[in-house]
């Protein structure tokens, strides 16, 4: 594998290589290119993703490299541009299952690098030095987790390349050709004019940089420290382009750092944002991620150009879906088609898991229509999500009837469909998907037993399932095996997930999350999150949503509130809707209604949903607080006027304080919603 920054002469040093060596040469971006001209739906889906301003997911571009590598007779590989980040790194080893043998480092002086980029043609027309730098920053923030990885391993050999790019076009291969002939050596240095003196004493390990700065112990200590970097620019007077601010806003996307991007906002000149849909698109993106739904929405009704591709309608579509906010989702989406936008295969999955939310077969048979009548019916990624929306929905004939119309299945369309029978019972007809999935070439992949297992509506049927996965030993497959946990679970055999769990060879965030969160009524789960950071693993907002639930049910005020602050502090993930929510429900089993309250009303930076509110109400009728649970309840009945479990704690509240005509008016209320019998 190659790496090195923007004008390290990493290209010129990788033709080297492959005329020198023999080397097949493998860049991440051709690949991706590659793919893309070849007319193919995922080619497409790239496309779109790339278009829109996303990364295309790292295990796509994995899984690109796999197949040159196993189509290709050669035996010698250099994957240039790819891992970038620390993600990249561990997606490529789970889906390869192996590390490179060998990671060059292109280490050049920043002012060389500087020159070069500002000298090439393609350099952008707003490139000045500080920009450039800037970027420089970036990458390097980015990068180092995986150099110091790989470093660590003793496989990191850094390339100095010290002179500039003309006078050294042979470093590389001349240095190879060296470690051939001492396969011993562990380093390679490269100084001008070749002195025999180290950058570093002989006796340290190699070191990431030169400069005597602490390095980043993880991608989020990466992310803090150019993000303060970047603060201190701009309190200079220094000014950032739209290119680095979208970078790091789509970092803090992607590692769910939702404070580091609500910082980075605070630096980005409005001017700046109202003419760049690209940037307002990233800040929107990540508002919807992190529940903030109203800044979203801000952001989007004052974006430029907000109509020329469907990207900003798919964030805030999925923004209202991720929060259950079902029909706020379809009504922008039918406002979309209103405005003459035109959705793309992006579009609908996200409309189709709102029409499933709601479980209303009759939009979705409506979004379906407008699928076929947009050209999109025989789009495989919009059809899967057709099947898995008539299954939800209830309607499995339907479901069955768009898979058998899906010409070229994937193992995302026999999951879908599968998963559908476990989940309506009909076991025959999950027979009959998993036999014709056989003779049709596939075998479930690690997600669908996964999913497969997370349906099954007893542990009878997941020991059979089990019994299979040992005979294909792969049950210590890392999604299999928290699958397992969170089956055994579900069904009240505790022992045998933590059986499970104690024996894994490897624990990701997921293994984690799945065992505190089956101790969610036991002290043990806080016990579980003591060793997670002990063994210096890194929590995700899920892991505090089952942790605070947990403190909930077993009335731990104080840990709750201490876990809180530690999510934020140390780990900086923002709280969304559902931490909100176990906090409400911490204080409000315990019969501290009016702290509950407090931050309902004013705790909160975003307008509390019926999960929050809905906990408020519940712990007014266990403690009988009138004042409180009619403000609560008035608040659901607006967001949730056909829930009649709102109607029935607010009537529980009336009786318990012996207030009788009350319960009789909200018993008159639910009528006429058409509410009870």
């Amino acid at each position: 594998m190659v790496s090195g920054g923007p004008g390290s002469g990493k290209g010129t040093q990788c033709l080297k290589i492959v005329e020198t060596f023999g080397f097949t040469h493998l860049s991440a971006g051709d690949l991706l290119r590659k793919e893309i001209s070849s007319n193919t739906d995922n080619g497409a889906m790239i496309l779109e993703t790339i278009k829109e301003g996303n990364i295309v997911p790292s295990e796509l571009t994995v899984k690109l490299i796999q197949r040159e590598v196993e189509s290709s007779e050669n035996d010698k590989f250099l994957i240039d541009g790819f891992p970038r980040t620390e993600e990249n790194r561990r997606t490529y080893e789970r889906v390869v299952g192996a590390e490179p043998n060998i990671v060059l480092f292109f280490d050049c002086p920043e002012e060389e690098m500087v020159k070069r980029v500002l000298s090439r043609n393609q350099g952008r027309v707003d490139d000045n030095i500080d920009t450039v730098k800037k970027r420089l920053e970036v990458f390097n923030a980015l990068n180092l987790p995986v150099i110091n990885y790989y470093s660590r391993k003793g496989k990191l050999y850094k390339v100095f390349i010290h002179l500039p790019s003309p006078q050294h076009p042979n470093v590389t291969t001349n240095s190879l050709k060296q470690r051939k002939r001492k396969q011993n050596q562990k380093r390679i240095h490269f100084l001008h004019n070749a002195q025999p003196k180290l950058p570093f004493p002989k006796s340290s390990p190699t070191p990431l940089l030169t400069n005597p700065k602490p390095h980043p112990q993880s991608e989020l200590d990466a992310l803090n420290a150019v993000v303060d970097e970047l603060e201190s620019s701009v309190e200079k007077g220094i000014q950032l382009d739209a290119q680095i601010f979208s970078s790091i806003l789509e970092t803090c996307f992607r590692l769910q750092a939702f404070d580091h991007g609500f910082r980075i906002r605070r630096l980005i000149p409005d001017k700046l944002l109202r003419k760049n849909a690209g940037l307002s698109s990233k800040l929107l993106k990540l508002y919807a991620s992190s529940g903030q739904i109203e800044d979203a929405h801000h952001v989007f009704d004052r974006m430029p150009e907000r109509n020329a591709s469907a990207f900003p309608w798919n964030s805030l579509i999925s923004g209202y879906a991720e929060m259950g906010q079902y029909e706020d989702a379809l009504a922008l989406y039918f406002q979309m088609e209103e405005e003459g936008v035109d959705p793309d295969q992006f579009t609908y999955p996200r409309v189709l898991k709102a029409c499933s939310g709601i479980r209303s077969i009759r939009v979705g048979e409506e979004v379906h229509r407008q699928i076929v009548r947009h050209g999109f019916w025989a789009n495989g990624f919009v059809l899967n999500a057709l099947v898995d929306m008539y299954s939800k929905c209830g309607d499995i004939v339907k479901a069955r009837r768009v898979f058998d119309n899906i010409g070229m299945r994937d193992l995302v369309s026999w999951n879908s469909m599968l998963t559908g029978y476990i989940h309506h019972g009909v076991l025959e007809g999950a027979l009959e998907i998993f036999r014709l999935m056989i003779r049709d070439g596939y075998e479930p992949d690690s997600v669908g037993i996964s999913t497969i297992l997370a349906s099954l509506p007893s542990t009878k049927l997941g020991a059979q399932v089990h019994g299979w996965i040992l005979r294909r030993g792969i049950e210590w497959d890392l999604s299999i095996a928290n699958a397992l946990i969170v089956l055994y679970s579900n069904h009240g055999n505790l022992d045998k997930a933590r059986w499970l769990f104690e024996k894994m060879p490897k624990m990701d965030v997921v293994s984690w999350n799945s065992i505190i969160s089956a101790h969610s009524k036991d002290p043990k789960a806080l016990i579980y999150f003591s060793k997670m950071e002990a063994l210096g693993a890194l929590p995700d907002n899920i892991t505090f949503v089952s942790l605070l639930s947990a403190c909930g049910n077993m009335g731990l005020v104080k840990d709750g509130e201490r876990l809180f602050s530690l999510m934020r502090e140390r780990y900086g993930i923002s709280p969304v809707m559902e931490h909100y929510g176990c906090m409400v429900n911490l204080y409000g089993r315990a019969g501290f209604i009016n702290e509950a309250y407090e931050i309902v009303v004013n705790g909160m930076e975003f307008e509390a949903g019926p999960t929050v509110w809905g906990a408020l109400l519940y712990a007014c009728y266990v403690h009988g607080n009138v004042d409180i649970g009619e403000v609560a309840a008035q608040k659901l009945f607006e967001l949730e006027p056909d829930n009649e479990h709102n109607f029935e704690l607010l009537m529980g509240i009336y009786r318990k304080a012996g207030r009788l005509e009350d319960v009789e008016r909200v018993r008159i209320m639910m009528v006429k919603r058409g509410l009870g019998s």
